[in-house]
């Protein structure tokens, strides 16, 4: 345990103790109601058991159709929202003291107790994606100590534990430790949506609590109005994780899209190999044959310069076979002839294509991986050029000390979208799918821990790979 949560346990102590000196001004309740609300103040009122309702429905709907335990943890928290607000407005609040007509200290506690535990569940699932195991301490103490409150006010009627703690204090703990041990590059909207949305709420039940409406006198239902907007920036934030994580299964099917369709290349080129191999055998052999019989000089150097022919033809067949049906084993592998090994495969289709090798270098992993991520760079540059038809296409690859760069002269990116060319499913082309980039740069990141990038430069676009030093 750090010195961080350690200063946190003590403060929790500290309110504890205080509390358990002042437990009888704690318990201590009017029996009537002590505050009255005129008409602009009970419909603002509606208004927010309104919003907490809507929530509660909407959550209890997503947590059917999704089978989602955070939809229906935050369902319930929202329900049982409404319950202790209900019981609140009619111990306390006039008109609802005759409205609602359920005055019971009992469930008042009770509901509370149950907001709590639902809100813990519904914050636990929710922070899985951000913080695995760093706070489970800490949801386990909470959660037994609810338990054991839970047993205490049905065997006494009151609650104990969190009365004298309140219960936004365990809900800051969480939270507070939460912004504190998760890291930057982990934290999305729906993250700061979380802290936000209960740091708005946390901060009007403190003031409330420690007596801000007695010592002003100014009577408003901030409680509700601060789970209403709660609620909202909530669902808001359960929202956008459901973005994320249809935006994950999305990226995740093209990827698996993308080897499927590798998959069905290479078993069709290893069909056309295995049917290709025997005439090319058959070939050689009468080749070797009719060099055999014939003495003439000439026909001899053609029939050596046609047995390269059919060489190249059975190397070239290998090649794409190896290309389409890469094994996953990995090796150290030099970069230069990685990029040599694509030209002599591409290299009859784009002849404006040529390779600089400046200072060659190695790297770590699959080469026929990185060699597909060239290739994606290459065909997008390509199609750049066929677009814009420059009087002089060409497409140079420069091998650097750690970099690679992909340079064309086919007019560039347009500004207002190099921003977003990497993203899966987005092309400027009608007749295409849209991942190409974004395979490439999710195997040079993932597969390969490095970085790629794309700029303007020279009437053309350069994309441009940078690895690390290993």
């Amino acid at each position: 345990m750090d010195r961080a949560l350690k200063l946190k346990l003590s403060i929790v102590a500290f309110i504890f103790a205080i509390s358990a000196y002042f437990y009888k001004a704690l318990y201590f309740q009017a029996d009537r109601a002590v505050y009255s609300y005129d008409t602009k103040l009970l419909f603002i009122t509606a208004f927010c058991f309104g919003i907490i309702f809507s929530a509660a429905i909407y959550n209890f709907a997503l947590a059917w159709y999704m089978k989602s335990r955070e939809h229906l943890f935050y369902a319930l928290t929202q329900s049982f929202t409404l319950l202790f607000l209900a019981l609140l407005d009619s111990l306390n609040i006039k008109p609802f003291d005759e409205l609602f007509g359920f005055k019971s200290l009992f469930w008042f506690d009770f509901s509370q107790l149950l907001m709590l535990l639902f809100t813990m569940l519904f914050i636990k699932a929710f922070l899985y994606r951000y913080i695995r195991r760093e706070l489970d301490f800490l949801f386990k103490g909470i959660l037994y100590a609810i338990g054991i409150d839970a047993v205490i006010s049905l065997i006494f009627g009151r609650v104990f534990i969190f009365k004298l703690i309140p219960i936004f204090v365990p809900i800051w703990l969480i939270l507070s430790e939460a912004n504190r041990l998760c890291p930057k590059e982990r934290r999305d909207i729906a993250f700061y949506y979380l802290l936000y949305g209960w740091g708005v709420v946390l901060f009007i039940v403190a003031i409330e609590y420690i007596g801000f409406v007695d010592f002003t006198g100014l009577v408003f239902p901030w409680l509700h109005l601060a789970l209403s907007i709660d609620a909202i920036i909530l669902s808001l934030a359960l929202s956008y994780k459901f973005k994320l994580q249809e935006d994950e299964r999305r990226k995740q099917k093209s990827i698996l899209l993308q080897r499927s369709r590798l998959a069905s290349m290479g078993e069709m080129i290893s069909t056309i190999a295995h049917q290709w191999r025997q005439p090319l055998n058959y070939l050689s052999f009468a080749l070797m044959n009719i060099n055999k019989h014939c003495s003439d000089a000439t026909a001899k150097e053609t029939i050596k310069d046609a047995q390269k022919q059919l060489q190249y033809m059975s190397k070239t067949i290998e090649n794409f076979r190896n290309f389409y049906n890469p094994s996953k084993e990995k090796a150290t592998f030099s970069v230069a002839k990685a990029c040599e090994n694509l030209l002599h495969l591409v290299g009859d289709t784009m002849p404006h294509i040529s390779l600089e090798v400046v200072r060659d270098f190695t790297l770590y992993g699959n080469q026929n991986e990185f060699e597909q991520a060239l290739l994606n760079i290459i065909n997008n540059a390509k199609e750049a050029l066929q677009v814009h038809n420059p009087t002089q296409a060409k497409i140079i690859i420069t091998v650097n000390a750690l970099t690679v760069s992909v340079k064309d002269n086919g007019g560039g990116i347009d500004e207002k979208i190099i921003d977003k060319i990497f993203e899966p499913y987005f092309s400027t082309k009608g007749d295409s799918d849209g991942i190409g980039l974004y395979i490439a740069k999710t195997i040079i990141e993932r597969a390969f821990k490095g970085e790629l990038s794309a700029q303007n430069r020279d009437k053309g676009a350069e994309f441009v790979m940078r690895f690390e030093e290993r």
